[in-house]
């Protein structure tokens, strides 16, 4: 079974420090990884860098190490590219959701991903995706 990973837990991995918390976050994720084949978009980790600079400063350096050490090697990126931007533009008009929200939703459609590891409640909306939360 396969399943897209939001940018919000990937941001949580990266940035919490209280170990209880941490805790929490890192054993959802290995169980996702246990359970599912995993997928990201570049935008996810475009909002994983920005988020997790702005919000919480961390140096870009240590969220390029995060990546390229615990999603890189497994999970799998996938295109966005002008298929999924067309899915995109119909998921926006039907759900009315976030551009980025609505990429990562047709990105997971287009390759037939009906899972996501959110915090995100917009994904709710769409009928054809479930969302998976702590």
């Amino acid at each position: 079974m396969k399943i897209f990973i939001d940018a919000n837990l990937l941001i949580y991995l990266n940035t919490i420090k209280t170990p209880e918390w941490r805790k929490i976050y890192e054993n959802f994720y290995l169980n996702l990884l246990l359970d599912y084949k995993a997928y990201i978009d570049v935008l996810v980790l475009d909002e994983l860098l920005y988020i997790s600079k702005k919000k919480y400063n961390a140096p870009y350096n240590i969220t390029i190490e995060f990546i390229e050490t615990i999603i890189l090697p497994y999970l799998e990126i996938l295109p966005l590219n002008e298929k999924e931007y067309h899915k995109a533009t119909q998921i926006l008009k039907t759900y009315n959701i976030k551009p980025s929200n609505a990429l990562h939703a047709a990105a997971m459609l287009t390759n037939k991903i009906a899972k996501i590891a959110s915090e995100n409640k917009e994904y709710d909306k769409i009928k054809e995706i479930k969302r998976i939360w702590l």
